[in-house]
């Protein structure tokens, strides 16, 4: 069973489509990127299949389970989002934001437990972020903070991670850290799909891609066959020879 497929997921904010008949699988070690201009839906796309919105049209499921009549815990237990945007109003350490992602699991009547605590340690093991547990998160510069909340998303143990734009206002050593860091992720299992603004960062690791068109057109396949420069320029409205393509 695919950890998330979605059949004629169609979503408009007004008249014309935004998102139109869109349909896809990820299994459990997929590494998909989410490319296009920007209006194409990109970010509406994993507000739908998280169930933060509900689509218009088609299914979203998840582990089997239609996302639009779950409740928000049982979807944190299949799904975990990073938006593109992380606000922390408060100073709470890395540790403390780390744990946030246990609260679906721990609820709000008790404290965090041993297992709870395993699962916030093992997922700063994997970000590399064990040794700024004690550190304010608001400290960190903006790559280490993506990682912490990368981690605080890997805390809620779930089969599926998305994430909006994780590698946007990082310079490029953080780039190839994320993506490396995802890669490696689903190399041990999880499905794994990120928005991203440079195509050449797909090749990272990516092994299928989903572009979105403005107006609801899309294609779906694997990494090798959409990112080709063709496809590219005309996603982008760039000539073929354009430098900014991979």
């Amino acid at each position: 069973m695919p950890a998330l497929k979605v059949s004629g997921l169609t979503y408009s904010y007004g008249p014309a489509p935004l998102i139109r008949d869109v349909s896809f699988e990820l299994r459990s070690g997929d590494f998909m990127c989410v490319l296009g201009p920007n209006g194409s839906g990109k970010s509406t796309l994993l507000k739908l299949l998280t169930g933060f919105l509900k689509p218009q049209g088609g299914h979203a499921r998840l582990g089997g389970q239609d996302t639009a009549g779950l409740p928000p815990r049982r979807l944190a237990a299949l799904a975990a989002y990073v938006p593109s945007e992380t606000v922390t109003p408060y100073d709470f350490t890395v540790k403390e934001t780390v744990l946030l992602g246990r609260t679906a699991r721990a609820g709000f009547w008790r404290g965090y437990d041993a297992a709870d605590e395993a699962a916030a340690l093992k997922a700063m093991e994997e970000t590399g972020m064990t040794g700024f547990a004690d550190r304010a998160v608001n400290s960190l510069s903006t790559g280490e903070r993506q990682l912490a909340f990368i981690a605080q998303a890997l805390a809620q143990e779930a089969k599926v991670l998305l994430l909006d734009e994780p590698t946007s206002h990082l310079d490029l050593r953080y780039k190839a850290a994320v993506m490396n860091l995802l890669a490696g992720l689903a190399g041990r299992g999880l499905a794994v799909a990120a928005v991203l603004h440079e195509p050449a960062l797909a090749r990272l690791g990516c092994n299928k891609a989903l572009l979105l068109e403005r107006g609801g057109g899309y294609y779906c396949g694997a990494a090798a066959d959409a990112l080709v420069r063709e496809n590219l320029a005309r996603l982008y409205g760039l000539p073929a020879s354009s430098p900014l393509l991979p």
